[in-house]
């Protein structure tokens, strides 16, 4: 697809993602063998940006492509029956990212409503967006965000304080995307000072 004035086509945007997804693992010098759930949950939320449906649009296509790319003889899993541990590390990943999605579309569901009438914690926020599904009819949602507890209410207040604060020009950072960012940082700052006689 073709990117017309700036408008983000998904072409490009799987190839944005791809790009700081490789960048990532090569930056924090990760080799084929620590390419596990956590690594790969690590790499991201370094990449996270604040916006409405980036966790919706993020797919494991984008993780493959990018292991590939840093990786090109990557066969699933590495060398003990690769395919297994591979399902396994990326049925683990891709459940994080569906997690990270329904908290995105419960911020942006929030988002909605006038700033007056939203819940400001977790419980009451867990409580509305349950029965929000309810309303709506979509009771495996709804049962989602009961089964999620509290976790729920509190991801989704995490989220959109990251959505509203990004429009606002205001630095806000989830402590996933933190964390993974300060990883990257102090790898290359070791390899910095190694590289210095």
């Amino acid at each position: 697809m073709m990117n017309t004035g700036g408008i983000r086509t998904p072409d490009r945007v799987h190839s944005k993602t791809v790009d700081a997804l490789a960048a990532y693992l090569t930056d924090c010098q990760f080799s084929e063998s620590q390419l596990n759930v956590g690594n790969l949950v690590m790499a991201v939320d370094a990449i996270y940006e604040p916006r409405p449906r980036f966790w919706r649009d993020l797919s494991l296509t984008c993780v493959v492509d990018a292991i590939m790319r840093v990786f090109p003889g990557w066969k699933l899993g590495g060398r003990k029956d690769p395919h297994r541990r591979a399902k396994s590390v990326m049925w683990n990943l891709e459940e994080v990212l569906e997690l990270n999605a329904f908290d995105e579309a419960n911020a942006e569901m929030l988002g909605t409503l006038p700033r007056y009438e939203r819940p400001d914690d977790r419980m009451s926020a867990a409580n509305w967006i349950r029965a929000e599904y309810r309303r709506k009819g979509q009771m495996t949602e709804s049962l989602l965000a009961q089964l999620d507890g509290k976790r729920c209410g509190e991801a989704a207040l995490e989220a959109l304080r990251c959505i509203e604060n990004a429009r606002a020009g205001k630095p806000y950072e989830r402590v996933g995307t933190a964390v993974a960012r300060w990883y990257r940082e102090s790898v290359m700052k070791q390899r910095m000072g190694k590289a210095i006689p």
